[in-house]
């Protein structure tokens, strides 16, 4: 049998081999994983690139291929909520976190954290904008936009992206999932993360979603992710785990 291929949401990058070790049941030397922006992957597995798993920031998208049968069935693989990454010497708490983001003094991040896939807009961005009464085109400009550690240069191996980022490249302030803000605090320790008040706040919806190609492996894979024991994993991640998970069929004649 081939190589099969998970694709996968950058953010996902450090996450998603960490499943893979703790699942275990899976020969991970004959799986081929491509990390990229979850429309761009979207747009590869339309365009009849072999995918078996499709982990995407954005739950549309793998419902979206079920509906066109590019994908056997999809599952939201749980929220991820924002949060906001800074040194730990900054005084943030989340009542000031807007005074910051407006501000700017501090260099400010984001990954493509809410990203709307029609109006190819920073939701949280425009939030920020909304609610802090700042001009939206002027906080675009003077924010960072990172996509899942495909920076130049890259980390050095065994460091996060976004850790050493903010360590190395001087930036203040970061807003990405929750996810990814743990594992950069567990890979920097001056960093803190906060949460961000409700009337910025963005959730990832994130989807998971799998095609007829899939091996057995990796069928299992994905029936465990979903389970309680996957959740919970998820969970200590940084995800908001779906009790109810809802699953989208093939459509009729698929």
């Amino acid at each position: 049998m081939s190589n099969q291929v998970i694709m996968a949401a950058g953010c996902m990058l450090h996450q998603l081999p960490k499943l893979l070790d703790q699942f275990g049941a899976i020969d991970q030397a004959r799986i081929r994983l491509l990390f990229g922006p979850s429309d761009s992957l979207r747009a590869k597995i339309d365009n009849g690139e072999s995918c078996s798993l499709f982990i995407s920031a954005i739950s549309a998208h793998t419902d979206a291929l079920v509906k066109t049968g590019k994908l056997l069935e999809a599952s939201v693989l749980g929220l991820n909520p924002t949060v906001l990454v800074c040194h730990r010497d900054l005084e943030i708490t989340t009542e000031t976190i807007l005074q910051y983001l407006s501000n700017p003094h501090w260099a400010l991040g984001v990954s493509t954290t809410g990203l709307d896939p029609d109006a190819y807009e920073i939701e949280i961005l425009k939030k920020v904008s909304k609610t802090s009464d700042s001009n939206y085109q002027q906080l675009i400009a003077r924010t960072r936009l990172i996509t899942g550690g495909r920076e130049t240069p890259n980390a050095p191996t065994g460091r996060n992206q976004y850790g050493w980022i903010m360590e190395t490249q001087d930036l203040d302030l970061l807003l990405t999932f929750h996810s990814n803000a743990i594992e950069a605090v567990a890979d920097n320790p001056d960093l803190k993360l906060i949460q961000v008040p409700p009337s910025i706040g963005v959730t990832g919806h994130f989807g998971i979603g799998i095609s007829i190609e899939a091996s057995t492996e990796i069928q299992e894979f994905y029936r465990w992710i979903l389970s309680e024991d996957g959740q919970h994993i998820l969970e200590n991640q940084g995800f908001v785990p779906l009790r109810d998970n809802h699953s989208t069929a093939p459509a009729q004649g698929q």
